[in-house]
C-alpha cells in the first residue's frame, strides 16, 4: 500500500459565465430590490441588493489551486492539516465528466463538510487508501449546495 496520495485541484468547480448570465443576475437583482423598495420594505431591499452584489463578485472570482495530500496522519490541504481523528466519514461522488468529488464529514460544528475535487485521480485508489483510516458513507451523495452551484453554473 502507498504511504500517501497527492494531487492538485481547484478549490471548487469554476464555470465561465456568459454575458446573458450577468444580464439575468442584474435584472433579477434590480427587480427584487425595486419591488421591495416599492413595498417600502427598505431593509429587505438593501439585503437583496447586497446579496446580488456578493453573488456578482463571487461569480467573477477564480478558484485557488489546492495541493492535497492524503497520508497516514490525515489530510493536508496546502499548509493546513486535518487529522483523521477529526473526521467522521468520507464518501466519493463520481459521475464524470461533471462530478468527481471526495467528501468528508468532520467533527467541526461549523464547516462540517469538506469537498475536494478529484480531478484526474483514480477514485478506487483514493477509496482503498481512506478505508484504512475512515469509515465510508455508502449512502452519501453530492451536497445540495454543490448541486445547486452546478445547475446554476455558479
Amino acid at each position: 500500500m502507498v504511504d500517501e496520495i497527492s494531487w492538485s485541484a481547484p478549490e471548487y468547480q469554476h464555470y465561465p459565465k456568459s454575458l446573458g448570465w450577468f444580464i439575468f443576475l442584474f435584472l433579477a437583482g434590480a427587480g427584487l430590490t425595486l419591488y421591495f423598495l416599492l413595498q417600502k420594505d427598505f431593509l429587505t431591499s438593501i439585503l437583496f441588493a447586497l446579496l446580488f452584489i456578493i453573488i456578482y463578485f463571487f461569480s467573477k472570482a477564480k478558484p485557488r489551486t489546492l495541493h492535497i495530500t492524503l497520508d497516514r496522519q490525515g489530510i493536508k490541504i496546502n499548509n493546513n492539516r486535518l487529522p483523521y481523528s477529526q473526521i467522521k466519514k468520507f464518501w466519493i461522488v463520481y459521475d464524470p465528466p461533471e462530478v468527481k468529488i471526495l467528501n468528508f464529514e468532520t467533527l467541526a460544528y461549523l464547516n462540517r463538510y469538506l469537498t475536494l475535487q478529484l480531478e484526474s485521480q483514480d477514485p478506487v485508489n483514493i477509496r482503498q487508501f481512506l478505508l484504512s483510516y475512515l469509515p465510508e458513507d455508502l449512502d452519501g451523495g453530492e451536497q445540495f449546495s454543490d448541486k445547486l452551484s452546478r445547475k446554476l453554473r455558479f
